[in-house]
């Protein structure tokens, strides 16, 4: 249908949206986005490109993934070149996804926004070079580079992945800004319960995927630490078989009780939490994948004022957690003996858990105020409507 032009000689702004997974259910960040834009832009009309299936299931090489990775790159291959849009917004869930946007519209000049999750395809090159591809994993960056200087702006994570993304931006705009909680922090009932101050088992709770980027070495030491000094319970939530087996490998190597729950909503995480009386949820993230991807479940933990006992490298929210809000305890992949004892200590002082679980509610105010009206906000410069021709 042919939109008539209004009297200022303007149309609604047209913005296509990939990303592969629509429903807010199973991912409320674009979801919401989209709504702040509408805010923002009235009369702005969307168009949605997503993939065939829309609950998100753990693990990138099941047939449901691959099937939604087809059918992304193909309808962005059909429609990008085609459509009528003054601008393309892509985030880059499949994996890939917003190279292939780039190279799709590269005989047209319309504006891409990136927003950049996981870094593919750096991290597959990086695991191209450890296996002795190096020409590939050079060949990969090259193409990263090559896409990157298309976009009229890149939105990343954290600090670390934006000082990879400048190196490979040249003058484009690199913006930061950390992903969102489904929830304001205000809506996030504090727990009943105090972290941390009771007598029992230590229970810590790890909720999310749990993939080759986590690492479990340093986690492993931790626990052999505590245990040295009070029994552990480990919980579960959301893992997919594999992270469920490797974690239950660890426990049974170590008589810790672990148990799996399957993947809940946001909302539903808290009651978890009080049932089992939960002290800290755990980060994990390896040194290798700093600047690839920034762990953004430290949210499903402090928003309900639980500490957090982060394991991975600087420069990232989870980091900034521990670090600028004391919302935590950080500790580095590969840690010495003292630093080993230092964290030890402070998950069983009564008095440190207590200002960590203060700390972690600072910092759940902090970042709920990032959030998909300040990222549209960030973006307005590139959301002007068009003068029609």
């Amino acid at each position: 249908m042919r939109m008539s032009a209004n009297p200022s000689g303007r149309h609604p702004l047209r913005v296509l949206f990939i990303f592969e997974f629509a429903r807010p259910e199973d991912d409320w960040m674009m979801s919401s986005l989209i709504k702040s834009i509408k805010a923002a832009r009235p009369g702005m009309n969307p168009t949605y490109i997503h993939g065939l299936f829309g609950t998100y299931r753990p693990g990138g090489l099941n047939p449901a993934r691959l099937a939604n990775l087809a059918w992304v790159y193909l309808q962005t291959a059909l429609i990008v070149p085609f459509g009528r849009f003054d601008v393309v917004l892509v985030r880059s869930t499949p994996p890939g996804i917003q190279i292939w946007t780039a190279w799709c519209a590269c005989l047209r000049r319309l504006p891409i926004l990136c927003w950049l999750m996981d870094y593919h395809p750096e991290i597959e090159a990086r695991i191209l070079e450890r296996r002795g591809f190096g020409p590939l994993a050079r060949l990969l960056r090259r193409i990263d580079e090559a896409s990157m200087t298309r976009f009229s702006a890149v939105v990343v994570l954290d600090r670390a992945m934006a000082r990879i993304a400048r190196t490979r931006a040249g003058s484009v705009t690199v913006l930061e800004h950390p992903t969102w909680g489904a929830m304001e922090a205000s809506a996030a009932s504090r727990l009943d319960y105090a972290p941390g101050q009771g007598t029992g088992p230590m229970r810590l709770a790890y909720s999310g995927n749990l993939g080759t980027a986590h690492d479990l070495g340093a986690f492993r030491a931790l626990l052999v630490a505590l245990l040295t000094r009070r029994p552990v319970e480990l919980y579960v939530v959301g893992a997919s078989a594999e992270g469920n087996g490797r974690l239950g490998d660890i426990g049974s190597s170590l008589g810790i009780p672990v148990k799996a729950h399957p993947r809940v909503p946001f909302a539903q995480l808290r009651p978890l939490y009080e049932e089992w009386c939960i002290d800290a949820g755990v980060v994990l993230m390896s040194d290798q994948t700093a600047g690839l991807l920034s762990p953004s479940k430290f949210s499903g933990y402090i928003d309900f004022g639980l500490p957090i006992l982060y394991i991975g490298p600087s420069e990232t929210n989870a980091d900034d957690v521990c670090t600028k809000f004391n919302g935590g305890f950080r500790l580095s992949c590969n840690p010495r003996a003292e630093e080993l004892s230092a964290v030890t200590a402070a998950l069983l002082d009564p008095d440190r858990m207590r200002s960590a679980s203060q700390g972690a509610r600072a910092a759940s105010v902090h970042f709920s105020g990032l959030n998909n009206d300040s990222l549209a906000a960030l973006l307005s410069p590139w959301l002007k409507e068009r003068t029609n021709r």
